[in-house]
């Protein structure tokens, strides 16, 4: 007769949720909460629906906890606690988190408790894999308090009639809470980098990090161009796009991602110490390293326009769009030498028949408003905060001086 063997995990990812894996032959045992001196077999579980034993007198029962799947453990036994899992042929992180922790979506925490995994797309035959940190200080099993369980069903939930001044929850000092200025915008991660400003750059040469990606509090090896000090703080970005101006086909720059930022906490004639202080996405070696954007990461407000300025729409940040809509980013060839400042409006204008294209003698009609969230000498990148049709790269803006 086959018996079934169940090895049950304790996860420390749910305060009292426990993952059940079931490997090998079929077997069942469930260990008793004070088993002999030695280690002897464990006692077999009760089946079905038998009742759990009873508790010594004057010691309290433990609460049945429940699994991530929602059933309780057969009689709150203690568990037997498995460690690793040794991957098959065909097993991925996604479908082992899917499988065992009933959501793929944990696959980045396993990784980290998985430092010998380099990437995580690669997993092979004969790794083993650990569910829960290794850290002997932290614990592998988690109890619920008899005191802390919930009322049984038809019992009623104990509430005093009147609480202590010390038993209330109140804060200390000042409560501040953050609203966004009327019509401001958030000027996100995106930027915009000359071609002489990207040649200077530094970037991320290695780190002593076994992965093939860093997050923060990681260190890394920076090659910088230019002397650094240590506790200076720099962008770390990536380039998604080299812009050029779509009338005379100059070279303007780059269109980059601001990733993270890294701290200098160290120098040598050759590299710089850094640590990754904030990553917004995964940092890779090769990454580049440089001064941060002014206003990168902030709310920006209107100010009122001091100059006329007439441009073009040189790029977009996006990389799979043609047509440009709301809150689309996008790059203008005028900039800080043009008399443009953080906050400025644009219009965008078109000209012509939407059929023919025809636009002889035909006045020009304003379909879009932009605002600006930085500038640079010759260039500024803005974002699009009304439009009553698509607009595209090599449309004409306008700024107008206020009245």
């Amino acid at each position: 007769m086959n018996e079934k063997r169940t090895f049950k995990l304790v996860s420390t990812f749910s305060a009292a949720a426990l993952l059940t894996l079931t490997l090998g032959a079929p077997r069942a045992h469930a260990q008793e909460d004070e088993g002999p001196a030695g280690g002897g077999e464990a006692a077999e579980a009760p089946e079905g629906d038998a009742e759990a034993p009873a508790a010594p007198e004057g010691k309290a029962p433990k609460p049945a906890l429940p699994r991530v799947g929602g059933e309780a453990t057969e009689g709150g036994a203690q568990p037997q606690v498995s460690e690793i899992h040794s991957v098959n042929q065909g097993d991925t992180l996604w479908d082992l988190c899917s499988k065992y922790l009933n959501s793929p979506w944990y696959w980045p925490k396993i990784w980290s408790y998985n430092p010998q995994i380099t990437n995580p797309h690669w997993i092979y035959p004969g790794n083993e894999l650990r569910f829960y940190p290794s850290d002997e200080n932290l614990p592998t099993n988690v109890e619920v308090s008899a005191a802390m369980t919930a009322p049984q069903q038809g019992e009623d939930l104990d509430i005093p009639e009147s609480l202590d001044v010390e038993d209330l929850v109140r804060s200390v000092g000042n409560v501040t809470v953050g609203i966004g200025q009327q019509d401001s915008v958030y000027s996100a991660h995106m930027g915009f980098v000359t071609q002489q400003e990207h040649a200077v750059a530094g970037q991320i040469q290695s780190s002593q990090v076994e992965s093939q990606l860093l997050m923060d509090f990681d260190r890394a090896y920076v090659k910088l161009k230019s002397a650094a000090k240590k506790g200076e703080n720099y962008a770390v970005y990536r380039t998604m796009k080299q812009i050029e101006h779509p009338i005379t086909g100059e070279p303007y720059g780059y269109a980059v991602e601001i990733i993270g930022g890294v701290t200098v906490i160290d120098t040598s004639p050759q590299v710089a110490t850094v640590e990754i202080a904030q990553a917004y996405r995964p940092i890779e070696r090769g990454d580049f390293v440089g001064p941060w954007p002014e206003n990168v990461g902030t709310r920006v407000r209107p100010v009122p326009n001091e100059v006329d300025a007439q441009g073009y729409i040189i790029e977009t940040v996006e990389t799979a769009v043609s047509e440009i809509g709301e809150y689309h980013m996008v790059f203008i060839d005028r900039g800080r030498t043009h008399g443009v400042q953080i906050g400025n409006m644009f219009t965008v204008l078109l000209r012509g028949d939407g059929f023919t294209q025809e636009s002889s003698g035909l006045p020009n009609e304003e379909v879009a408003r932009l605002m600006v969230i930085d500038v640079a000498d010759k260039t500024s990148t803005a974002m699009v905060v009304q439009t009553s049709r698509e607009v595209a790269v090599g449309d004409k803006v306008e700024m107008r001086k206020a009245l």
